[in-house]
């Protein structure tokens, strides 16, 4: 497997494998408020999420690929009301055999830089579990800094709750 990591914005075209990817990841990821069987997103709406994505100027879904397979993935979503534009979320996630590669890191670090170029977003939202310390470690290491928690936000399957933090950026 080659290590060598293109990133670049998700296209029509990849809404087959995209689609195959998330499913994958919703099984495998544990820190991921979807599971798998509640995603019902087949390819062709795939294909019109990444046109939606495509065709706006304030969100994006970046893909982390090697050769031809996506091996993590970051999508954005900015609520267009006036008092909150400014503000973006983010999720994100890699593959299970990618983690601990920086594939991550190269998504997130490409992220911040595409927030800076669009003058009216100030603001990087997003939320972990707080058993995800991998990923905490991370926003931390990029810059973000914890706004809030929300207690026992999160119940996992075998009945354990966690808090979700929210962590923030001003890029």
């Amino acid at each position: 497997m080659s290590d060598q990591i293109i990133l670049r914005e998700a296209r029509s075209s990849d809404a087959g494998p995209l689609n195959e990817y998330i499913r994958e990841t919703f099984a495998d990821a544990n820190h991921l408020i979807t599971r798998a069987a509640e995603f019902r997103m087949g390819r062709w709406r795939q294909r019109f999420w990444i046109a939606r994505k495509q065709s706006s100027p304030y969100e994006i879904c970046l893909l982390a690929t090697s050769g031809d397979k996506i091996v993590g993935m970051l999508d954005s979503w900015t609520d267009r009301r006036h008092r909150v534009r400014h503000s973006t979320c983010f999720a994100m996630s890699v593959a299970k055999d990618w983690r601990g590669r920086g594939v991550g890191k190269k998504l997130l670090l490409h992220f911040t830089e595409w927030v800076q170029k669009h003058k009216i977003l100030e603001r990087i939202e997003l939320h972990v579990h707080s058993d995800n310390l991998a990923a905490i470690a991370l926003y931390r290491a990029v810059g973000f800094q914890e706004e809030g928690i929300r207690k026992n936000a999160v119940r996992y399957e075998d009945g354990r709750t966690v808090d979700d933090h929210i962590m923030a950026l001003w890029p």
